[in-house]
């Protein structure tokens, strides 16, 4: 059963969790074997119309109004391989003075983000892409109604250099039982500036970036994309609230479609200039404990997969980046970065 064990060395803790290995994984030499028969094809694909019942049982859904109630547009249902689990008990044990363990306890959910297999978020209608947000939301703040779970990891894996094990279109939402050490890290160095100038370091970052403009991607009313100063990765960006927000939980529905509207414009540019990349996208937001400080503010990280993390970047924690975000948000801007959308899934 998955369990966690503390790391004495990082002071973080490890999930272990046997059932990952028995995923089904997409490969595309496999696939171009196989044909249209292969692993990954719709006729296969747990996540296509007509295989629901693939999946464990469904959590919540958005389904199309058109009177039967049956056509689903988005959907939630449990990861069939979780990394934690529900039923899995949280409190500690010790096996030794320096070996502490807990049991798996949390969840791990799988939001469907089309019916259609090869679908791309950022050429959805408007609408659609609303959906997801407002469904991600919303499983969120039904997760942390659980007191046992300490942190909401929302994620996107898109192509296999981002780990992603089945093409269709998904996000996956884990709840924690215990802060990972990269958060606690964060909040640290936010509450430390707080305290030392009595304003909000995203508040700040985001002020002197507006000013500078230049690595601002796109703004609208609600939001900002931007490429960090120190971007970690290649074409890293974030899109950050203008709200002081520091948990997602405090998202509002009139922020949803400038959500919408801000990511679309985000991803398509990334699509079209990098001829669709590997990536990965999380949200990064507030603990339990820590939703309604005021030193952190949420936010969205998409981290293009274009360069392999290799023994620097292991052994020293430092990240190398081979492109400067002022060059990387230069050439989004200039580029004339179109892709048509879809038709309406409601049609």
């Amino acid at each position: 059963m998955p369990h966690l064990r503390f790391d004495q060395t990082t002071a973080d803790w490890v999930v272990f969790a046997p059932l990952r290995n028995l995923r089904p994984h997409t490969r595309s030499a496999e696939v171009s074997n196989r044909g249209a028969a292969g692993v990954d094809a719709p006729s296969n694909c747990p996540f296509c119309p007509g295989n629901e019942g693939m999946t464990p049982h469904e959590i919540d859904a958005v389904r199309a109004q058109d009177g039967t109630g049956t056509n689903w547009l988005v959907r939630v249902v449990p990861n069939k391989f979780p990394a934690l689990q529900i039923e899995e008990d949280n409190r500690q044990t010790q096996k030794g003075d320096l070996f502490r363990q807990m049991g798996g306890c949390g969840a791990h959910e799988v939001l469907i983000e089309s019916p259609q297999h090869d679908a791309f978020l950022g050429s959805e209608p408007i609408d659609h892409v609303c959906h997801v947000i407002r469904m991600l939301h919303s499983r969120y703040c039904d997760l942390m109604r659980d007191t046992r779970f300490q942190t909401i990891v929302i994620f996107k894996n898109h192509g296999e250099g981002a780990g992603t094990s089945l093409q269709h279109p998904h996000w996956q939402i884990i709840a924690t039982p215990v802060v990972p050490r990269m958060f606690r890290h964060q909040y640290i160095e936010a509450t430390d500036y707080f305290d030392r100038t009595g304003h909000s370091l995203y508040e700040a970052l985001l002020d002197e970036e507006l000013k500078r403009n230049e690595r601002v991607i796109v703004t609208n009313d609600e939001f900002v994309a931007l490429m960090p100063f120190a971007s970690h990765l290649p074409f890293e960006t974030w899109v950050i609230p203008r709200r002081q927000q520091a948990s997602f939980r405090s998202f509002q529905e009139s922020q949803i479609e400038p959500l919408a509207h801000i990511l679309q414009e985000i991803l398509i540019k990334l699509y079209v200039g990098l001829e669709d990349p590997d990536f990965n996208l999380t949200v990064d937001t507030a603990s339990r404990g820590d939703e309604d400080e005021p030193f952190f503010r949420w936010h969205i990280r998409i981290l293009p997969r274009l360069t392999t993390t290799a023994g620097f970047e292991l052994g020293s924690g430092m990240s190398i980046n081979t492109v400067l975000p002022e060059e990387a948000a230069k050439f989004l801007k200039g580029g004339n970065h179109t892709l048509q959308q879809s038709d309406s899934h409601e049609n």
